[in-house]
């Protein structure tokens, strides 16, 4: 008899397990002020000046842009997954120093994939799953964040160029810099977004008011340029993949991560388990 009460009591513990993705849905949806969850996918994410978001991650400070929906690990296998950001860069680094716009052979993805993440932590690097990163790109910027979202999983690319990636380690897209600011106060495109100062770029969390940040996305017209997000808030199409500019990265937590405490304060970020 206690053989089986324990049993029971172990079965009734794991169905009561809350992943990180469940959470920080629950959490975002009681707290719509923070929650923007507009892109055509229904992707749910924090959004905001400077929300809670903040998580412990390789004993650094990390923000989590939020809960995506059927993301592909490259086997074709689909699940929620929480998708995270340094909150600060690791550096100015080329996008690729050999001039091509082409992410999988990108100096800039051998360092993050090659030697960036050899040397996180030993429970940071189990946390990290492979996930399928779409590479469509685009040959203006003047778009709105659902165009970018749309283009970004499409398939127009310079010629020869790769559509999708799979690994462990990118950057964020144009579309998570634009979905992180309150779009219901922002009606300018991304290319002006510099010039609507209150309700674009100052309500988006991921803007670095220092420097420029890489983006994941080439140019579609063009074999040596990628998007940017400018310092003074706009994106931009036009940059040279051999300069330097700031280098965050982003990555999808495995499915199987909790919340193990914290509220996501700065002060109080959320642990991972």
């Amino acid at each position: 008899n206690n053989v089986t009460s324990n049993k029971s009591c172990f079965i009734s513990f794991k169905r009561n397990v809350v992943y990180a993705s469940e959470y920080i849905e629950s959490l975002l949806v009681s707290n719509p002020e923070t929650m923007n969850n507009d892109d055509p996918d229904g992707n749910v994410r924090y959004m905001g000046a400077d929300p809670n978001n903040y998580v412990s991650f390789n004993n650094e400070l990390w923000r989590i842009i939020g809960v995506f929906k059927d993301i592909d690990d490259g086997t074709g296998k689909k699940e929620t997954r929480i998708k995270i950001a340094r909150s600060e860069s690791i550096g100015n680094y080329a996008w690729d120093s050999n001039e091509v716009n082409e992410w999988p052979t990108a100096t800039l993805n051998t360092y993050l994939n090659g030697t960036y993440l050899p040397n996180l932590t030993s429970d940071a690097k189990n946390m990290i799953g492979d996930a399928l990163w779409n590479l469509g790109g685009n040959s203006t910027s003047s778009f709105y964040a659902n165009d970018y979202y749309t283009f970004e999983r499409g398939t127009t690319v310079y010629s020869g160029r790769s559509t999708t990636w799979t690994g462990k380690i990118a950057l964020m897209y144009p579309s998570d810099y634009m979905y992180a600011g309150d779009l219901s106060k922002c009606s300018s495109d991304g290319y002006n977004w510099d010039g609507d100062t209150t309700n674009c770029r100052d309500t988006s969390w991921l803007r670095n008011t220092s420097t420029a940040q890489w983006t994941l996305t080439p140019t579609a017209s063009d074999s040596l340029l990628v998007f940017r997000v400018n310092s003074a808030g706009y994106v931009g199409n036009n940059s040279y993949v051999n300069d330097a500019y700031a280098s965050r990265p982003v990555l999808f937590l495995k499915s199987d991560v909790q919340i193990t405490g914290g509220d996501g304060s700065q002060s109080n970020p959320f642990t991972l388990g």
